[in-house]
């Protein structure tokens, strides 16, 4: 019954919570020079960029529980705070970085938008997907919008009992069709990597090395820095995560994750060369509001819009309610503060990360649970956003938005 009246549902639930489309936007930048081998720090000031300010961004991280950063503008390297050249472990920033990959078998004909996880050959066990849930395309899941409720490995907290909520109300009333509700869905992203694997036929690591990182001159990056998890493995058996598909994680360095938003910042080029296609990027970036398809009561997500495993921070859609950006922006994070902000507007790229080390080996997972893990909140994260924005060539006018 839901699923079948869930289009009225929907379009009353939007014009109740005042949820807006999107306006059109650029997400290209100018990139005015590229990395080679090595990335050398720029005079800032020689780009307009107010020296005082600077110092007092670098004051206010060195404040925070952060490890590094790096501040790239138009290519050009304007900071580096905090040791950029450590690896890791970069947790939900992963979902960008596959984003690429995605891209790259589409564009090649060897994954298609269109393909259910039918056509794709995707199942579960404990329990199977239903013949309806495989009807989900791999667009879908790149939404995060599957509509299948399944355990899913590396998921702890409000998000999985969240999803936990859905399964057991799916058991009840049919739950929703692919692609009406929203959720940051952990069986999707981890599904996304099987099925990147299957059409690539090698592990992320290595196809990420191969069309990403050697073309781009990362610095750091190794194929064996894509860990993964299973559910065999202590920390899942521990949280009670089952399913098929594992868990993949990204260890890197916050140089490379830097470089990554330049070659994003610039459409998917780099230098003469395509490594993602431009139509890829923009497609990506066209996201659709996290609180479309919810209730009135449902309507904060702390996401704004999602594009294809990215968060698009605009007016009216906020992914950092207070930084109020005068022109959208995008960003990969990741939990207790990885960040990959990309402001196309401002030509600018930061990229920061906290000092989450040891990968997903059980040991590591066991240390941080007992030590605690460093942590920059969201509101922390903005003020740091806005120190460094203050000192930007156009910081005056870079965040009068709404």
């Amino acid at each position: 019954m839901r699923v079948g009246m869930f289009g009225i549902v929907a379009c009353m639930a939007a014009f109740m919570s005042g949820v807006a489309a999107a306006e059109p936007w650029d997400p290209c930048g100018e990139v005015a020079a590229w990395p080679g081998r090595e990335w050398r720090l720029t005079e800032a000031t020689a780009l307009g960029w107010d020296a005082a300010k600077l110092t007092d961004a670098k004051t206010k991280f060195e404040m925070l529980q952060s490890a590094s950063v790096v501040i790239v503008h138009k290519g050009r390297l304007i900071a580096a705070w905090g040791d950029d050249a450590e690896r890791f472990t970069a947790q939900s920033v992963r979902k960008g970085l596959l984003n690429s990959l995605v891209g790259i078998l589409v564009d090649d004909g060897k994954l298609s938008l269109d393909a259910t996880l039918a056509d794709l050959g995707i199942d579960d066990s404990e329990p199977p997907l239903t013949e309806a849930e495989k009807q989900a395309s791999l667009r879908d899941l790149l939404h995060s919008r599957s509509g299948i409720f399944h355990s899913a490995l590396y998921e702890v907290g409000g998000w999985k009992r969240m999803r936990a909520e859905l399964a057991r109300e799916k058991s009840e009333t049919g739950g929703y069709a692919p692609g009406d509700y929203w959720i940051y869905n952990n069986w999707d992203f981890n599904a996304l990597g099987t099925i990147v694997e299957d059409a690539a036929g090698e592990p992320i690591g290595a196809f990420f090395e191969e069309k990403i990182a050697k073309p781009i001159a990362m610095q750091d990056f190794r194929p064996k820095d894509v860990e993964y998890t299973t559910k065999d493995h202590p920390a899942e058996q521990r949280f009670n995560n089952v399913s098929d598909h594992r868990a993949y994680m990204f260890n890197i360095s916050t140089r490379d994750l830097a470089r990554y938003g330049v070659l994003y910042l610039g459409c998917g080029k780099w230098k003469s060369r395509e490594i993602v296609s431009k139509d890829w990027v923009l497609a990506s970036l066209d996201g659709i509001d996290t609180r479309r398809g919810r209730g009135p009561d449902e309507q904060h997500t702390g996401f704004g819009d999602y594009g294809y495993l990215w968060q698009i921070d605009r007016p009216g859609a906020r992914r950092y309610p207070e930084l109020k950006t005068r022109e959208p922006a995008y960003f990969a994070t990741g939990n207790r503060g990885h960040v990959l902000a990309v402001f196309p507007y401002l030509d600018l790229v930061i990229a920061h990360q906290v000092g989450t080390r040891g990968g997903v080996s059980m040991e590591a997972q066991k240390k941080r649970a007992i030590e605690g893990s460093p942590e920059v909140t969201d509101e922390e994260m903005t003020d740091l956003f806005k120190a460094i924005i203050a000192a930007h060539p156009a910081g005056a006018t870079a965040l009068d938005g709404q």
